[in-house]
């Protein structure tokens, strides 16, 4: 009988494991892409595809975000997002401050190993250095890949007790980092 292992939604972590190569095409997310990128997003964090597509037209619309995706072997292999965020007068203390957050890297589990997190990470920060001097990004403690991916960005830690309007982060869990951009 299979034992049942504890998923956390994110990619199985394997520091040191070998990439292999791929030829993948980095771009803007458009409307004809939305329903995978919503079923990549669904495998991760649950819901309905339905309103994760919703959410991602809507996100296609706003000129403070930018939708990328990975398109390898003729398939879309990776997803990722920018957001502008502003502190608002009913936001609590210790909310993130302003900036470009990069969110929501999400790579398929058969593209997995192929640097398209790499890819998808240098194509967000090419289009925020655009608009800022650096920005920024959250994640949750457990979640080492990320982790890594952002220290070889050069993000560095701000502060652990921050909050972030409509993200699910619970104190102590999540770390807010920072990366400087040159324009």
């Amino acid at each position: 009988m299979a034992r049942a292992r504890l998923v956390t939604g994110f990619a199985e972590y394997e520091p040191g494991v070998a990439r292999q190569q791929a030829d993948v095409l980095v771009r803007p997310a458009v409307v004809a892409d939305l329903t995978t990128c919503a079923e990549l997003i669904v495998t991760r964090t649950g819901g309905a595809v339905e309103a994760r597509r919703a959410r991602l037209e809507a996100d296609l619309r706003d000129p403070d975000k930018y939708t990328v995706v990975a398109e390898a072997g003729g398939e879309i292999a990776g997803y990722a997002l920018v957001l502008g965020h502003q502190i608002s007068p009913t936001d609590p203390p210790g909310t993130a401050p302003d900036g470009y957050y990069l969110i929501g890297l999400i790579v398929a589990p058969a593209w997995r190993r192929h640097g398209i997190g790499d890819l998808l990470t240098i194509e967000r920060m090419r289009w925020v250095a655009e608009r800022a001097d650096e920005v920024y990004y959250f994640a949750n403690l457990q979640n080492g890949a990320t982790l890594d991916l952002h220290q070889r960005f050069g993000f560095t830690e701000i502060t652990r007790n921050f909050t972030f309007p409509n993200a699910p982060l619970k104190p102590g869990t999540c770390v807010l980092l920072r990366a400087p951009l040159s324009r």
